[in-house]
């Protein structure tokens, strides 16, 4: 008996190349093939789950994409501006509570990108907020304090620390 090297599950084929199975399907517009494995029936699963999402137009699981904190940043405040149209002091806001995250990214780990924040990561960051000295009202020549547990609260929620 021969042994078949693709097969179909709806719009999802797996191919077989040497001894690695490989999805092939169109998502967006754009021809994905991503690299499954070794065991045929781990594709023709991941096969199934690729077509499943496919169908009700769902991201599918290859569909993740890796952006960097201030990218991330920029998307969500012109998000909030743009389609949420909140007003421009809830922008300011959450733009003042996110900068305390990117200049805790510049600071402490460079080059951090949002899948590789940690639990290790949060913690670090707030003891960074722990230590910082912020001025009450955002006047310049203000007396600067710590900021208040209710202020750290806030900006770890602004940035979904919590």
């Amino acid at each position: 008996m021969a042994k078949t090297t693709s097969f179909r599950v709806g719009k999802v084929r797996a191919d077989l190349r040497g001894q690695i199975w490989y999805l092939t399907y169109q998502e967006n517009g754009r021809r994905q093939r991503p690299r499954i494995g070794p065991d045929r029936d781990m594709a023709r699963q991941m096969a199934a789950q690729v077509n499943a999402q496919l169908e009700v137009s769902a991201p599918t699981a290859f569909s993740f994409e890796s952006i960097r904190i201030d990218e991330l940043q920029r998307k969500w405040l012109d998000h909030h501006e743009q389609v949420l149209r909140s007003s421009v002091h809830t922008i300011l806001r959450y733009r003042t509570a996110t900068q305390h995250l990117l200049t805790f990214d510049a600071e402490q780990c460079p080059a951090l990108k949002t899948s590789q924040i940690s639990t290790h990561h949060a913690e670090q960051f707030v003891r960074y907020l722990r230590s910082v000295r912020v001025t009450p009202n955002g006047h310049p020549r203000s007396r600067k304090r710590r900021l208040l547990d209710n202020g750290v609260r806030y900006i770890l929620v602004t940035c979904r620390m919590c």
